[in-house]
């Protein structure tokens, strides 16, 4: 190859990396900081459209239209900048499909779906202020909030969800779990509804049984940052 074709490969290659790095820059500068990693155990990444995929650790920012991912026998806690709390256990996978948290604006939003696994999740400033506009999906139903504490466990095409014990038992406390076949409003910890698959209704409020809710918080009992208050039990 003559010393022309070599310094015209070389500079064709300097010109690509910069156009990466301009490029990796400007998709900095979209991306939303949404959250934090507070803690994990085990491995965890995060993934969007045209970036590469991030191994997460403690302290690693996670950003609006992440897909957040846990492996086997890993759970991470996740802290909102609004302090909405999440824990997600092993084989999770979570998107934050909108955050907006401007603290003086009427625009400030929160929206999450669950793809499938184990969370909990307790609401943050957002919610607290205006309960509409934190919604939380999942693969069969929304969850609508009113300023609580929610474990769910969801699969392709099914959940089953819980209302648990408020951090602050002086407040109010409720969800509305709903799809396109009807919804249901739950308001009393330790109640929940069951959707058994994507073309039924979430079923009506009923008690869950104390080795349904001890096996979804024990499946993220490595997390040690958030306070997972029981439901109260007759």
């Amino acid at each position: 190859m003559s010393k022309t074709a070599t310094h015209i490969k070389s500079l064709f290659l300097i010109l690509l990396l910069l156009y990466s790095f301009a490029n990796l820059s400007f998709a900095d500068n979209l991306l939303i900081e949404s959250a934090k990693i507070e803690a994990i155990e085990g491995q965890a990444w995060a993934s969007q459209s045209g970036l590469p995929q991030r191994m997460l650790t403690t302290r690693s920012v996670v950003y609006e239209n992440d897909l957040i991912h846990t492996a086997e026998k890993s759970t991470l806690s996740l802290l909102f900048k609004d302090n909405t709390k999440f824990d997600l256990g092993p084989n999770t996978d979570l998107m934050i499909t909108k955050f907006s948290y401007k603290k003086s604006t009427t625009e400030d939003n929160i929206a999450t779906k669950i793809l499938k696994g184990s969370c909990r999740f307790i609401s943050g400033l957002i919610a607290k202020k205006e309960p509409r506009a934190m919604k939380v999906s999942t693969t069969v139903a929304t969850i609508g909030i009113r300023g609580t504490h929610v474990a769910a466990q969801v699969e392709t095409t099914s959940a089953r969800i819980v209302l648990m014990e408020p951090e602050d038992t002086s407040r109010e406390t409720a969800i509305e779990v709903s799809n396109d076949f009807g919804s249901v409003t739950i308001d009393e910890p330790g109640y929940g509804t069951e959707i058994p698959d994507e073309f039924s209704p979430p079923s009506p409020p009923r008690r869950m049984r104390l080795q349904t809710i001890t096996n979804l918080i024990r499946s993220m009992q490595s997390i040690q940052r958030i306070n997972t208050p029981r439901p109260r039990v007759p």
